[in-house]
């Protein structure tokens, strides 16, 4: 599970930040949307507030503490129902793998083995370039203990289609690079 900062934005009529509004003149809605089934939860129903206002932005915030976004879509809606007179009352938004604005971008699973066997290689520095100079690095990470490169958020790299050149180091073992891979 991960946090997931829920934060919403008002103005004032005019566009100036609203700062300063009372937390409990604003409720907060959260749904979880399971990519695979599509079938919604109720994370918060109207009745939760921020816990927080940013210092002078005019934006308020809850943490969720249980996002899964993995498995899970988050839609999240907000209303002001206090005296102050805002440019809008109701604020919409989204996130998830599959809303960020990643294009094409699949998850892809690198794993490092020992030269001629499946075995796999712990500890492994492994960078993706986007060329076979090695000189435009798109992502890195170290392997875990079945090989598999993740970034430090235990994440695995997002490619799109195409083309990539993937650099080996640990000390004490050669790698031949780039091992060049291709994304479909």
């Amino acid at each position: 599970m991960s946090d997931l900062t829920v934060a919403v934005s008002f103005k004032l009529s005019g566009g100036a930040p609203a700062t300063g509004l009372v937390l409990a003149d604003i409720d907060l809605w959260l749904t979880a949307q399971n990519r695979a089934t599509g079938v919604d939860s109720v994370i918060w129903d109207g009745t939760q507030n921020p816990t927080d206002e940013m210092a002078n932005t005019g934006d308020y915030i809850r943490i969720y503490s249980g996002a899964d976004l993995d498995t899970y879509n988050y839609y999240a809606v907000a209303q002001y129902t206090g005296a102050a007179s805002l440019e809008r009352d109701w604020i919409h938004g989204a996130i998830g793998i599959d809303i960020l604005p990643l294009g094409t971008a699949q998850e892809f699973t690198y794993t490092v083995y020992e030269t001629g066997t499946v075995t796999p290689i712990e500890g492994v520095f492994v960078e993706i370039h986007r060329n076979a100079a090695g000189t435009d690095l798109y992502w890195s990470g170290v392997t875990n203990a079945f090989g598999i490169a993740l970034d430090e958020f235990d994440n695995k790299p997002r490619l799109d289609p195409g083309t990539w050149y993937f650099w080996r180091r640990k000390g004490g073992i050669s790698f031949d690079n780039p091992d060049t891979e291709v994304v479909t």
